[in-house]
């Protein structure tokens, strides 16, 4: 690392650095990153599992993830299930699916997912 990019890497704060060290583990060949998804597009991204939530009991089965690949953040919704094994916080994932908006946000719904060894 030359004399430049070590003063850039000591100007940035603790939480730049874990997302540029995200996005560098998270760029695989053929993968869209979450910062350039649009909408309708059909896509496939790489990241890691950053919050996982499960409708109440009462209500349709559901389960709700945040997907983080050091750019953005994009939802995640699995319908009628309410529990992938293997899929928690810190699970490395490629997913493929097509994007939507939903309240503003980046939305995929039902996609296809690889797990993937080791996490970011």
């Amino acid at each position: 690392m030359g004399l430049r990019e070590t003063l850039d890497t000591l100007s940035l704060d603790q939480s730049e650095l874990e997302a540029q060290e995200v996005a560098a583990e998270c760029a695989r060949p053929g993968c869209t990153r979450i910062v350039d998804l649009t909408p309708r597009a059909q896509v496939s991204v790489t990241g890691t599992v950053h919050s996982v939530a499960v409708l109440p009991a009462g209500q349709a089965p559901e389960l709700r993830v945040e997907l983080y690949d050091g750019t953005g953040i994009v939802d995640v919704v699995w319908l009628g299930r309410r529990a992938i094994e293997g899929i928690g916080p810190g699970t490395y994932l490629t997913l493929t699916g097509r994007v939507t908006m939903v309240d503003g946000r980046r939305t995929i719904f039902n996609p296809g997912y690889e797990m993937l060894p080791g996490h970011v």
